[in-house]
């Protein structure tokens, strides 16, 4: 599987998830013939990761951080993960899929990030 994305802002719509060369052939040639408009000019094609995704989101001061909710979206809009991306419809907050373990490795990686600031 590849992803085919628009490198600007397409209101979470700008990402094509292809099978087949062929897709990825027709979604470049989409994007770059205007299909999401000024943010399709530039993209990125990369190889399409399986799993849940969700967002961790956290504002900090240059010294410390604070987390915020974090939170998931169903990104496709058929079931059993098809279709065409949602762009965030069906958003839901606490992600489910962040539990005590992973928070805590998400908050060592805010320390070293600020600190590296």
């Amino acid at each position: 599987h590849v992803a085919v994305k628009a490198d600007g802002l397409a209101a979470g719509k700008g990402v094509i998830i292809c099978d087949k060369k062929e897709q990825v052939l027709e979604s470049i040639d989409e994007m770059l013939g205007g299909k999401f408009g000024s943010a399709g000019h530039r993209i990125v094609v990369e190889r399409y990761m399986t799993g849940p995704e969700a967002s961790f989101i956290a504002m900090c001061d240059g010294k410390s951080h604070m987390q915020l909710a974090t939170s998931q979206d169903h990104k496709r809009i058929g079931d059993g993960n098809t279709g065409p991306n949602t762009g965030g419809m069906g958003a839901y907050s606490p992600a489910t899929v962040i539990d005590a373990e992973n928070e805590k490795k998400l908050d060592q990686i805010m320390a070293k990030t600020i600190d590296g600031m």
